[in-house]
């Protein structure tokens, strides 16, 4: 149905976007670092489910709405960047210790922290919008199918990068656990710099 060379192209392209750094991509290496790799892996599950929302959204029209109407594209800015900041000033506020347990708190569990900064995230909307029709070929037919299929296939190989960089974050773990002091500068940078992303979110201008 899809031609394999452009979906290889699809698949390299997404798996470049998700390394790029940003919400999701410090999520999971401050969970991964501070609680190990169980704790970043269920920050990508939680990014993963976010991604099939957008998906959706994107088969359904939502997602072209949004790009539309510049008061709801700056509503759900504004939401994820208040989501950034809160979760970074907890951070700064009460730091995890060694060996802590991930947070009981259902908004600041680690599958919440990757659902909610990925849903929020406007720019993960957009790019479904403007570059998954552009590896759509509608000579091919049922091009409902073939985005559906270019969606599955960006939540798959984007859910291997994430967890790659879990996996990398849990063994800087294993290196930072017997550094107490380092440990805690991590917490404060990686709490400061949601803090300080979520600002910038909150103060881009542009439209979509």
């Amino acid at each position: 149905m899809i031609d394999p060379a452009v979906l290889l192209a699809f698949t390299l392209l997404n798996m470049s976007f998700a390394l790029i750094p940003g919400p999701d991509v410090l999520c999971i290496l401050s969970n991964s670092v501070s609680r190990g790799t169980r704790a970043g892996a269920l920050v990508c599950a939680g990014i993963a489910c976010a991604a099939l929302v957008h998906v959706a959204a994107a088969a359904l029209g939502l997602t072209a709405m949004l790009a539309a109407v510049p008061t709801a594209f700056v509503a759900v800015k504004l939401a994820g960047a208040a989501y950034l900041a809160w979760l970074g000033w907890q951070m700064l506020r009460r730091p995890a210790s060694l060996g802590a347990e991930p947070p009981r708190s259902r908004w600041a569990s680690p599958f919440a922290q990757g659902a909610v900064s990925n849903l929020f995230n406007p720019k993960i909307a957009i790019f479904f919008l403007a570059v998954l029709p552009q590896f759509i070929d509608p000579a091919r037919g049922r091009p409902g199918q073939q985005a559906l299929l270019l969606g599955l296939v960006s939540i798959v190989s984007g859910t291997a990068v994430n967890l790659c960089t879990a996996a990398l974050g849990g063994r800087a773990r294993r290196w930072i656990v017997g550094r107490p002091t380092l440990f805690k500068r991590f917490q404060q940078l990686a709490g400061g710099a949601l803090v300080g992303l979520g600002l910038k979110v909150a103060l881009e201008r542009g439209r979509p």
